[in-house]
C-alpha cells in the first residue's frame, strides 16, 4: 500500500488535526461525497495528498453520502445544470425531471431516446461542478467558523479563569 501512495501518506502532517488540514479534508471529503464517483474515500485520500488535508477527516465525511444518495444527486445535478444553461439563453436537451430520476431508478436510458445525450451530459457535468463548488465553499465556511468560534471560547474561558485569580 505504501508503495501505491509513497511513503509520504505517514508523514504526520495528514492526519493531526491543525485548522488548515481539517479545513482541507472536510472540504474534499464533502466534494467527494457528492461526486457520482465511485470510490469517493480514494478521491477524498487523493485530494488531501494532493493539498496537504487531514485523511481520516476527508474520509468521513466522504461516508457521509448514503448508498442511495445517488438517485438523488444525479437528476437534482442535472436540474442544476439544465436551469444554469436555460438562465443563460444556452439550448438544452428537453429532458425533465420525471425522465431524469427515470433513468436513474430505472437504470435505463430509454426515457433519453429521442433527446440529445450530449446536451444532458454537458447539463450533468455543469451541474455536478457547481454543486461540488457550492458544497465545497460551504463546508469550508463552517468549519472554519466553528474553529474560530471554538477558538474564541476557550480564550474567554482562560480569560475568565484569569480574572477570576
Amino acid at each position: 500500500m505504501s508503495r501505491f501512495f509513497g511513503a509520504g501518506i505517514f508523514n504526520d502532517e495528514y492526519w493531526a488535526l491543525s485548522r488548515r488540514g481539517v479545513t482541507v479534508g472536510a472540504t474534499l471529503g464533502a466534494v467527494a461525497a457528492i461526486s457520482p464517483l465511485p470510490m469517493q474515500s480514494l478521491w477524498g485520500i487523493a485530494g488531501c495528498l494532493w493539498k496537504k488535508g487531514n485523511i481520516p477527516i476527508a474520509v468521513l465525511m466522504a461516508w457521509l453520502s448514503p448508498p442511495g444518495f445517488t438517485i438523488v444527486a444525479v437528476p437534482a445535478q442535472w436540474y442544476l445544470g439544465n436551469v444554469v444553461l436555460e438562465f443563460l439563453g444556452l439550448s438544452s436537451s428537453g429532458a425533465n425531471w420525471t425522465m431524469m430520476t427515470e433513468v436513474v431508478q430505472q437504470m435505463t436510458i430509454e426515457p433519453l431516446q429521442h433527446l440529445n445525450v450530449w446536451y444532458i451530459g454537458i447539463e450533468f457535468t455543469l451541474g455536478w461542478i457547481l454543486s461540488s463548488f457550492v458544497v465545497g465553499l460551504l463546508v469550508f465556511l463552517l468549519v472554519q467558523s466553528l474553529w474560530t468560534l471554538g477558538a474564541v471560547i476557550r480564550r474567554y474561558k482562560k480569560y475568565k479563569k484569569y480574572r477570576a485569580e
